[in-house]
């Protein structure tokens, strides 16, 4: 994909809708999701709602536009402040109705129909009091902020849980007519800046290696679990149409894809020249290279496995490692995959 040398990444106002990629700290306000120390330590020196050791993407992208980290829509302790931006990510979402098993009920439509309350009521209160522009955003800041979005990787990962490969290939486009239907929400609310992520080398997890990966002859070239990566892949290329699409659709949308595959993808395979150790084990966990994951035993917890009581901690440092938990990536990482989308590389203006 060809270098776009300028691109406009310069807004006042951000609303975010995804999973733990880029929740910062909904999770944790909504269902009080126990994030625990070691997360945090890297940069926020304590837990910060986030599944990380400190920053995620969309913390990098707002520090490049000179904006404060987004507050949670569901956070209610602390005065958030909503005037630059509000984020309706929670960990564990999916893009289809979540089931009375899932992690996170916030799916992506409940996040939209989260925004379109927020959009209403804070409208209303400004309407009342103009004194709470402080706070929040004015009618404008709606019309030309940036919607971004992250989500669907759940959806995937979850249907490899009790389907086969054919038919986690098969179920992609009723996941993405959920998508499909949530921007076109978004673009009836006003929305016209929409900035979309694609999914992840989701076959490149520690967890999902661990899990899927046992037989070699599942595992591609990168020492990823094939299968996963593959739906991962076509998820993304239909994702793609379905944004070319809208755009034909709605002209006054200004979609950009943003190709966060080939970025993980090339960091995994090149993790050495990028100043990485570690491309495939988790920083904070439990077992030891080559994957250091054990799913009996999360990042920060104790288990009595064999009759010891044993605890998953952090690696001594997190710079050299690609992955965090297990499921999450590093600051690091995360910092190396923000500073590639700010070069413009890869990036694809619909």
């Amino acid at each position: 994909m060809a270098k776009i040398e300028s691109f406009n990444f310069n807004y006042q106002t951000v609303f975010n809708f995804g999973d733990s990629n880029s929740d910062t700290g909904g999770l944790a306000a909504g269902i009080a999701f126990p994030i625990v120390r070691p997360h945090g330590q890297t940069f926020f020196q304590k837990p910060a709602g986030r599944l990380c050791d400190g920053r995620l993407i969309t913390d990098f992208l707002m520090e490049a536009m000179g904006l404060p980290f987004m507050s949670p829509y569901l956070e209610s302790v602390g005065a958030p402040s909503f005037k630059s931006g509000c984020n309706f990510a929670t960990g564990g979402s999916t893009l289809l109705p979540a089931k009375a098993n899932s992690i996170s009920p916030f799916s992506f439509g409940i996040q939209v129909a989260q925004f379109i309350r927020f959009k209403a009521r804070v409208l209303e209160l400004l309407a009342k009091d103009k004194k709470l522009q402080r706070f929040l955003p004015s009618e404008v800041d709606f019309e030309q902020g940036l919607y971004m979005l992250d989500i669907g990787q759940n959806d995937i990962d979850g249907a490899f849980s009790y389907m086969s490969e054919v038919q986690v290939f098969a179920l992609i486009p009723t996941i993405l007519s959920e998508f499909e239907a949530g921007i076109k929400t978004l673009y009836e609310e006003g929305a016209r800046n929409l900035w979309i992520h694609n999914t992840g080398p989701l076959g490149c997890l520690p967890r999902i290696i661990a899990t899927f990966g046992k037989n070699a002859s599942k595992l591609d070239q990168l020492q990823c679990v094939d299968s996963h990566n593959q739906a991962a892949k076509l998820f993304n290329l239909q994702l793609h149409a379905i944004c070319v699409e809208f755009e034909q659709q709605f002209p006054q949308a200004n979609l950009t894809y943003v190709d966060i595959y080939t970025i993980k993808s090339n960091l995994i395979a090149n993790y050495s020249q990028y100043g990485f150790k570690e491309a495939l084990a988790a920083c904070c966990g439990y077992g030891g290279l080559p994957l250091n994951y054990d799913s009996r035993i999360g990042c920060g917890g104790t288990q009595v496995l064999n009759g010891s009581v044993v605890r998953a901690e952090a690696c001594t440092n997190s710079t050299q490692y690609v992955n965090w938990d297990g499921n999450h990536y590093t600051e690091a990482a995360n910092h190396y995959i923000s500073s590639q989308i700010l070069a413009g590389n890869y990036l694809h203006l619909i």
